[in-house]
């Protein structure tokens, strides 16, 4: 099993290089909204990475993407050829945390009644998938890794647990992205 931690101290700090840089930049124009627009389009890029669409035809293939849009798409592909798939999505998965804690340690938890909430809402079962994946690759039994979580997510770490065991650890980040998608989506 690919051990997926050994990225932090090689590349946790590819999209975001430095925490000093990330708090200044959360100070002045984050919100939950814009760290999750961020990291979908990360993880867009990523998934079509993976799924082997050339560079090229995925810039052209995504609807209204700008020449800005167009060259961190570039950058994921060039940065995921350097690090490797796995780290990519660690990496993207870490950064998203990191960007929606600082929000949160900056603005608190928005009122129940805001947009932004669901924002917060689907940040914070991103990070609990992400935790999930990261504890079941260093070997943690479905009871150490959700013995301080809702009882809902003993079958989330079970499925997980069943689809490495099938598929691999790529398989769940790409189950996990495809997850938060999913959360996005139902906001709007």
């Amino acid at each position: 099993m690919v051990l997926i931690l050994c990225f932090t101290s090689y590349s946790v700090s590819a999209l975001d290089n430095t925490e000093n840089s990330a708090r200044q930049a959360v100070s002045v124009k984050q919100s939950f909204l814009s760290c999750s627009i961020i990291t979908t389009e990360h993880l867009t890029a990523l998934q079509l990475f993976q799924r082997g669409i050339p560079k090229e035809l995925a810039a052209d293939s995504l609807p209204s993407i700008s020449r800005e849009g167009k060259k961190r798409l570039a950058y994921i592909y060039d940065w995921v050829k350097q690090i490797g798939i796995l780290n990519a999505y660690a990496d993207i998965n870490t950064n998203y945390a990191r960007c929606s804690t600082l929000v949160h340690q900056q603005q608190g938890r928005p009122a129940a009644d805001l947009i932004e909430h669901a924002y917060y809402f689907c940040s914070g079962e991103n990070k609990i998938r992400f935790e999930i994946i990261l504890k079941l690759d260093r070997n943690n039994s479905i009871e150490e890794i959700t013995k301080n979580l809702p009882s809902s997510f003993i079958a989330v770490a079970q499925s997980y647990k069943n689809l490495i065991k099938k598929k691999g650890t790529l398989a769940a980040f790409d189950l996990t992205a495809n997850n938060l998608k999913a959360c996005l989506q139902q906001i709007e």
